[in-house]
């Protein structure tokens, strides 16, 4: 009798209900450079650490698609949604959706310029100006005991209307100002693409414009990879300071070739970072809503054999 009533009780107890997976909308704004692919990797990685349900979008470097992908992850009732944007502008409207619909909104990377901010959650990514003030910093010193009467500088920017574009831009003018020889005398536009860095650097060689010029900055490895490419097709043999932002692998074996001078970090690795808010979210947590990543500058004053690998 009592090993019935044993059996009895334990085949009527009440089965705990499993806890519904977490969906996870995100969007990703393209796969234009091995930095970009990393970056997606990285978040993909650490969600898949909490099971966590993922739904993929990439943009494809547009815009529209990316707004029509958040309206998607809307319409499934996703419970929060992770986006980089393409650009700033433009965000507005289907974060408002967002915020109607109780989804939250994490932005990585690149951020958005709208007029309320309680619209997204927080932003998670580098700090695009400290980027900038490493470079002409380097900059800074490499020429500051150098007698030079003017030190003429060509800066090759970004994708324009994009946070990374206008803050490396602000905080590399905000620390050459020490220096009054210091000017950028020659701007070019290359979209953070190697293809029209090359064509860039091209056009600038063949109308003899590179000839005064001492230092590139170049705002990504993309572009300075293309800048570099010119060079060669070119057989330049110009002694030019050349400072570039990422830190990709490939980029790190031109600073130890001696090709380049300095590498100014952009870390890629946003995952743990998205995964812990995400956790600290779920769990009632404060959540500051900027959440910067640390990042550092290698170049030819670094012990360039002590670089740990990088993983893009």
């Amino acid at each position: 009798m009592m090993l019935i009533l044993v059996l009895l009780t334990s085949c009527t107890q009440p089965q705990k209900e499993e806890k519904a997976a977490i969906v996870v909308g995100f969007s990703q704004s393209g796969t234009e450079s091995n930095w970009r692919k990393r970056h997606t990797e990285s978040i993909k990685e650490e969600l898949g650490k909490e099971n966590y349900q993922v739904l993929y979008r990439n943009g494809f470097m547009n815009q529209e698609r990316q707004i029509q992908d958040i309206r998607t992850f809307i319409a499934y009732k996703v419970d929060i949604i992770i986006f980089t944007p393409l650009k700033e502008d433009g965000w507005e409207p289907v974060l408002k959706e967002a915020k109607d619909a109780g989804i939250p909104v994490i932005i990585t990377d690149r951020n958005v310029n709208i007029t309320d901010n309680s619209l997204f959650l927080t932003h998670i990514g580098p700090s695009f100006k400290a980027e900038g003030n490493r470079a002409g910093l380097y900059a800074y010193n490499y020429f500051k005991d150098k007698e030079k009467e003017h030190i003429n500088i060509l800066e090759l920017k970004g994708l324009s209307s994009t946070s990374p574009t206008t803050l490396r831009h602000d905080g590399f003018m905000e620390t050459i100002q020490r220096d009054p020889r210091m000017n950028i005398t020659l701007t070019r536009d290359a979209d953070y693409i190697r293809l029209k860095g090359k064509e860039q650097m091209n056009k600038l060689i063949e109308e003899g414009l590179l000839e005064d010029i001492d230092i590139l900055f170049s705002h990504n490895d993309e572009m300075t990879h293309g800048a570099l490419d010119a060079l060669d097709a070119h057989k330049v043999k110009k002694d030019l300071v050349i400072i570039t932002i990422d830190g990709q692998e490939d980029m790190i074996t031109q600073l130890k070739k001696g090709r380049i001078n300095a590498v100014v970090e952009c870390n890629p690795n946003a995952g743990w970072y998205v995964r812990n808010t995400i956790s600290r979210y779920f769990n009632n947590q404060s959540i500051p809503q900027e959440i910067y990543m640390p990042e550092t500058i290698f170049s030819d004053q670094s012990q360039l054999d002590a670089i740990p690998t990088r993983n893009y």
